[in-house]
Protein backbone atom coordinates (compact mmCIF):
# COMPACT_ATOMS: atom_id res chain seq x y z
CA UNK A 1 0.00 0.00 0.00
CA UNK A 2 1.43 3.61 -0.68
CA UNK A 3 2.58 5.81 2.22
CA UNK A 4 0.24 8.56 3.25
CA UNK A 5 2.01 11.74 1.80
CA UNK A 6 -1.14 14.24 2.66
CA UNK A 7 -1.99 16.93 5.09
CA UNK A 8 -2.54 16.36 9.32
CA UNK A 9 -6.14 16.21 9.85
CA UNK A 10 -6.28 15.49 13.51
CA UNK A 11 -4.38 16.89 16.43
CA UNK A 12 -5.66 15.37 19.75
CA UNK A 13 -4.63 16.94 22.35
CA UNK A 14 -4.45 16.17 26.65
CA UNK A 15 -6.33 18.29 29.28
CA UNK A 16 -4.44 18.74 32.35
CA UNK A 17 -0.87 20.58 31.98
CA UNK A 18 -1.57 20.25 27.96
CA UNK A 19 -4.62 22.78 27.72
CA UNK A 20 -5.17 24.07 31.31
CA UNK A 21 -4.44 23.32 35.29
CA UNK A 22 -0.81 24.85 33.97
CA UNK A 23 2.15 25.55 36.41
CA UNK A 24 1.47 28.02 39.03
CA UNK A 25 2.17 28.38 42.47
CA UNK A 26 -1.29 28.41 44.49
CA UNK A 27 0.43 27.25 47.92
CA UNK A 28 -1.87 30.12 49.72
CA UNK A 29 -4.70 27.89 49.03
CA UNK A 30 -2.81 24.30 49.09
CA UNK A 31 -0.11 24.28 51.30
CA UNK A 32 1.40 21.48 50.22
CA UNK A 33 1.66 23.03 46.62
CA UNK A 34 4.69 22.18 44.37
CA UNK A 35 4.05 24.55 41.72
CA UNK A 36 3.96 21.93 38.77
CA UNK A 37 0.94 21.44 36.56
CA UNK A 38 -1.81 18.78 37.07
CA UNK A 39 -2.73 19.95 40.52
CA UNK A 40 -6.68 19.27 40.16
CA UNK A 41 -6.54 15.03 40.65
CA UNK A 42 -3.70 15.86 43.24
CA UNK A 43 -5.69 18.01 45.56
CA UNK A 44 -8.78 15.85 45.35
CA UNK A 45 -6.35 12.61 46.15
CA UNK A 46 -4.99 14.37 48.85
CA UNK A 47 -8.36 14.67 50.63
CA UNK A 48 -9.25 11.51 49.62
CA UNK A 49 -6.29 9.58 51.86
CA UNK A 50 -7.14 12.37 54.81
CA UNK A 51 -10.54 10.81 54.99
CA UNK A 52 -8.63 7.41 55.46
CA UNK A 53 -6.10 9.06 57.86
CA UNK A 54 -3.81 8.82 55.87
CA UNK A 55 -0.79 10.92 54.82
CA UNK A 56 0.07 10.93 51.27
CA UNK A 57 2.73 13.60 49.88
CA UNK A 58 2.13 15.51 46.22
CA UNK A 59 5.08 13.44 44.75
CA UNK A 60 3.86 10.19 46.00
CA UNK A 61 0.27 11.06 44.33
CA UNK A 62 1.75 12.31 40.79
CA UNK A 63 4.01 9.38 39.92
CA UNK A 64 1.26 7.13 37.91
CA UNK A 65 -0.03 10.67 36.32
CA UNK A 66 -1.68 9.71 32.88
CA UNK A 67 -3.73 6.91 34.30
CA UNK A 68 -7.50 6.58 34.08
CA UNK A 69 -7.66 7.76 37.97
CA UNK A 70 -9.45 4.36 39.50
CA UNK A 71 -6.52 3.02 37.93
CA UNK A 72 -4.45 6.01 39.07
CA UNK A 73 -5.34 5.52 43.03
CA UNK A 74 -4.85 1.71 42.66
CA UNK A 75 -1.29 2.09 41.77
CA UNK A 76 -0.88 4.71 44.86
CA UNK A 77 -2.57 1.94 46.97
CA UNK A 78 0.06 -0.41 45.83
CA UNK A 79 3.48 1.34 47.10
CA UNK A 80 4.18 -0.59 49.85
CA UNK A 81 4.69 1.94 52.06
CA UNK A 82 1.27 3.38 51.37
CA UNK A 83 -0.07 -0.13 51.62
CA UNK A 84 1.39 -0.23 55.53
CA UNK A 85 0.12 2.87 56.20
CA UNK A 86 -3.27 1.66 54.80
CA UNK A 87 -3.21 -0.75 57.16
CA UNK A 88 -1.95 0.90 60.19
CA UNK A 89 -4.75 3.31 59.69
CA UNK A 90 -7.54 1.31 58.74
CA UNK A 91 -6.75 -1.84 60.43
CA UNK A 92 -7.15 -4.26 57.09
CA UNK A 93 -5.24 -4.54 54.25
CA UNK A 94 -6.96 -2.43 50.83
CA UNK A 95 -9.48 -4.07 48.88
CA UNK A 96 -10.99 -3.38 45.32
CA UNK A 97 -13.95 -2.24 47.61
CA UNK A 98 -12.04 0.56 48.68
CA UNK A 99 -10.17 1.72 45.69
CA UNK A 100 -14.48 1.57 44.44
CA UNK A 101 -14.74 3.79 47.56
CA UNK A 102 -11.81 6.13 46.78
CA UNK A 103 -12.63 6.42 43.28
CA UNK A 104 -16.56 7.75 44.20
CA UNK A 105 -15.40 9.71 46.17
CA UNK A 106 -12.81 11.01 43.53
CA UNK A 107 -15.75 11.33 40.84
CA UNK A 108 -18.20 13.33 42.97
CA UNK A 109 -15.01 15.99 43.98
CA UNK A 110 -13.25 16.51 41.30
CA UNK A 111 -15.57 18.49 38.71
CA UNK A 112 -15.51 20.97 41.25
CA UNK A 113 -11.86 21.09 41.90
CA UNK A 114 -10.86 21.09 38.29
CA UNK A 115 -13.10 24.04 37.20
CA UNK A 116 -11.68 26.90 39.31
CA UNK A 117 -10.84 29.54 37.95
CA UNK A 118 -6.92 29.04 38.61
CA UNK A 119 -7.27 25.89 36.97
CA UNK A 120 -9.50 25.77 34.30
CA UNK A 121 -7.63 28.93 33.05
CA UNK A 122 -5.91 27.90 29.28
CA UNK A 123 -2.51 27.70 29.02
CA UNK A 124 -0.93 30.74 27.64
CA UNK A 125 -1.40 30.39 23.51
CA UNK A 126 -4.16 27.27 23.81
CA UNK A 127 -6.86 29.13 22.01
CA UNK A 128 -4.73 30.69 19.31
CA UNK A 129 -3.24 27.52 18.45
CA UNK A 130 -6.51 25.97 18.02
CA UNK A 131 -7.57 28.95 15.85
CA UNK A 132 -4.70 28.60 13.70
CA UNK A 133 -5.35 24.71 13.53
CA UNK A 134 -8.55 24.77 12.64
CA UNK A 135 -8.53 27.57 10.03
CA UNK A 136 -6.15 25.02 7.95
CA UNK A 137 -8.88 22.25 8.53
CA UNK A 138 -7.47 20.57 11.22
CA UNK A 139 -9.74 18.83 13.57
CA UNK A 140 -8.98 19.45 17.19
CA UNK A 141 -9.63 16.00 19.68
CA UNK A 142 -9.29 15.58 23.64
CA UNK A 143 -8.56 12.27 25.57
CA UNK A 144 -7.77 12.11 29.27
CA UNK A 145 -7.44 10.36 32.24
CA UNK A 146 -10.82 12.26 34.00
CA UNK A 147 -13.67 10.66 34.80
CA UNK A 148 -16.98 11.63 32.86
CA UNK A 149 -18.05 13.95 35.56
CA UNK A 150 -14.87 16.05 35.50
CA UNK A 151 -14.76 16.21 31.72
CA UNK A 152 -18.24 17.24 30.94
CA UNK A 153 -17.75 19.68 33.59
CA UNK A 154 -14.22 21.05 32.07
CA UNK A 155 -15.18 20.76 28.40
CA UNK A 156 -18.62 23.11 29.62
CA UNK A 157 -16.67 25.69 31.10
CA UNK A 158 -14.05 26.06 28.62
CA UNK A 159 -16.07 26.25 25.76
CA UNK A 160 -18.29 28.98 27.81
CA UNK A 161 -15.78 30.69 29.40
CA UNK A 162 -12.95 30.98 27.14
CA UNK A 163 -14.06 29.79 23.73
CA UNK A 164 -12.05 26.62 24.08
CA UNK A 165 -13.79 24.07 22.44
CA UNK A 166 -13.28 20.37 20.68
CA UNK A 167 -14.60 18.18 17.69
CA UNK A 168 -14.68 15.33 19.49
CA UNK A 169 -13.32 14.05 23.10
CA UNK A 170 -12.27 10.19 24.41
CA UNK A 171 -14.08 8.40 27.38
CA UNK A 172 -11.62 6.95 29.35
CA UNK A 173 -14.64 5.00 31.13
CA UNK A 174 -15.61 3.38 27.91
CA UNK A 175 -12.21 3.43 26.23
CA UNK A 176 -8.97 1.18 27.43
CA UNK A 177 -6.56 4.18 28.03
CA UNK A 178 -2.82 4.92 28.47
CA UNK A 179 -0.38 3.66 26.91
CA UNK A 180 -2.52 1.60 25.31
CA UNK A 181 -3.56 3.35 21.47
CA UNK A 182 -7.14 3.03 21.88
CA UNK A 183 -8.19 6.58 22.91
CA UNK A 184 -5.99 7.72 19.77
CA UNK A 185 -8.00 5.14 17.73
CA UNK A 186 -11.52 6.61 19.27
CA UNK A 187 -10.70 9.95 18.21
CA UNK A 188 -10.20 8.89 14.74
CA UNK A 189 -13.11 6.92 14.63
CA UNK A 190 -15.47 9.89 15.74
CA UNK A 191 -14.01 12.16 13.01
CA UNK A 192 -13.53 9.19 10.24
CA UNK A 193 -9.95 10.48 10.41
CA UNK A 194 -7.36 8.01 8.52
CA UNK A 195 -4.57 6.69 8.33
CA UNK A 196 -2.90 6.99 11.85
CA UNK A 197 -0.04 9.14 9.76
CA UNK A 198 -2.69 12.11 9.56
CA UNK A 199 -3.26 12.59 13.38
CA UNK A 200 -1.07 14.21 15.65
CA UNK A 201 -0.76 13.29 19.58
CA UNK A 202 0.39 15.86 21.62
CA UNK A 203 0.51 15.29 25.45
CA UNK A 204 2.63 16.46 28.60
CA UNK A 205 2.82 13.24 30.38
CA UNK A 206 5.22 10.68 29.54
CA UNK A 207 2.37 7.92 29.47
CA UNK A 208 0.59 10.22 26.54
CA UNK A 209 3.47 10.09 24.79
CA UNK A 210 3.53 6.33 24.82
CA UNK A 211 0.01 6.01 23.87
CA UNK A 212 0.65 8.18 20.49
CA UNK A 213 3.72 5.90 19.40
CA UNK A 214 1.48 3.16 20.18
CA UNK A 215 -0.77 4.00 17.76
CA UNK A 216 1.60 5.39 15.32
CA UNK A 217 0.57 8.55 15.41
CA UNK A 218 2.52 11.68 15.20
CA UNK A 219 4.13 12.33 18.70
CA UNK A 220 4.72 15.53 20.67
CA UNK A 221 5.96 16.21 23.91
CA UNK A 222 5.08 19.33 26.03
CA UNK A 223 7.92 19.74 28.52
CA UNK A 224 7.47 22.74 30.41
CA UNK A 225 3.36 23.48 30.55
CA UNK A 226 2.44 19.95 32.28
CA UNK A 227 3.70 17.53 34.50
CA UNK A 228 6.98 15.18 33.22
CA UNK A 229 10.12 17.52 31.88
CA UNK A 230 12.48 17.40 29.14
CA UNK A 231 14.80 14.69 30.36
CA UNK A 232 11.56 11.83 31.05
CA UNK A 233 9.99 13.13 28.26
CA UNK A 234 13.12 12.51 25.50
CA UNK A 235 13.32 8.96 26.85
CA UNK A 236 9.45 8.50 26.21
CA UNK A 237 11.12 9.03 21.95
CA UNK A 238 8.19 11.49 20.78
CA UNK A 239 9.02 12.85 17.45
CA UNK A 240 9.17 16.26 18.71
CA UNK A 241 9.68 18.32 22.30
CA UNK A 242 8.32 21.65 22.39
CA UNK A 243 7.34 24.00 25.67
CA UNK A 244 3.61 23.87 25.15
CA UNK A 245 1.09 24.03 22.34
CA UNK A 246 1.55 27.51 22.09
CA UNK A 247 4.20 26.04 18.93
CA UNK A 248 2.18 23.27 17.93
CA UNK A 249 1.12 25.21 14.72
CA UNK A 250 4.48 26.21 13.79
CA UNK A 251 6.12 22.86 14.30
CA UNK A 252 3.06 21.20 12.53
CA UNK A 253 3.30 23.12 9.38
CA UNK A 254 6.81 24.30 9.49
CA UNK A 255 8.27 20.35 10.24
CA UNK A 256 5.50 17.39 10.46
CA UNK A 257 3.69 18.59 7.51
CA UNK A 258 6.87 18.87 5.44
CA UNK A 259 8.39 15.29 6.33
CA UNK A 260 4.96 13.41 5.74
CA UNK A 261 4.59 14.80 2.10
CA UNK A 262 7.97 13.52 1.63
CA UNK A 263 6.74 10.17 2.33
CA UNK A 264 8.56 9.77 6.22
CA UNK A 265 6.54 8.00 9.15
CA UNK A 266 5.69 9.21 12.53
CA UNK A 267 8.32 7.56 14.76
CA UNK A 268 11.36 7.43 11.81
CA UNK A 269 14.44 10.31 12.97
CA UNK A 270 13.40 11.22 15.35
CA UNK A 271 16.31 13.92 16.06
CA UNK A 272 15.27 15.53 13.15
CA UNK A 273 16.40 19.01 12.31
CA UNK A 274 15.17 21.15 9.63
CA UNK A 275 16.68 22.81 6.80
CA UNK A 276 15.79 26.44 6.25
CA UNK A 277 14.72 25.41 2.96
CA UNK A 278 12.23 23.28 5.25
CA UNK A 279 11.23 26.21 6.98
CA UNK A 280 10.60 28.22 4.49
CA UNK A 281 8.42 25.86 2.66
CA UNK A 282 6.40 24.99 5.81
CA UNK A 283 5.41 28.31 6.09
CA UNK A 284 4.31 28.49 2.69
CA UNK A 285 2.35 25.01 2.88
CA UNK A 286 0.66 26.78 5.65
CA UNK A 287 -0.53 29.62 4.16
CA UNK A 288 -1.49 27.83 1.24
CA UNK A 289 -3.51 25.73 3.57
CA UNK A 290 -5.49 28.05 5.53
CA UNK A 291 -6.32 29.80 1.90
CA UNK A 292 -7.50 26.61 0.58
CA UNK A 293 -9.96 25.80 4.09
Amino acid sequence: MAKYTGRIRLVILDIGGTVCDGPQDLSNLYPNDDGMAVKGPVIVMEDIFKEYKMDVDWTTLRKPMGLFKKDHLRVILQYDDITKQFKKAQGHDWTEDDVEEMFNMFRKNIPGVTTTEDLIRPIDGVKECMDELRAAGILIACDTGYPKEACDAIYKMLADKHGVKFDCVADSEVVEGRPSPFLVYDCMRQTSVYPVEAVVKADDVELGVHEGRNSGAWTVALYASGVHGYERLQKANPDYLIPSVKYLPELIFNQIQHRLMKGELPGENLAYDPTDADIRLGRRMRTEAITEY
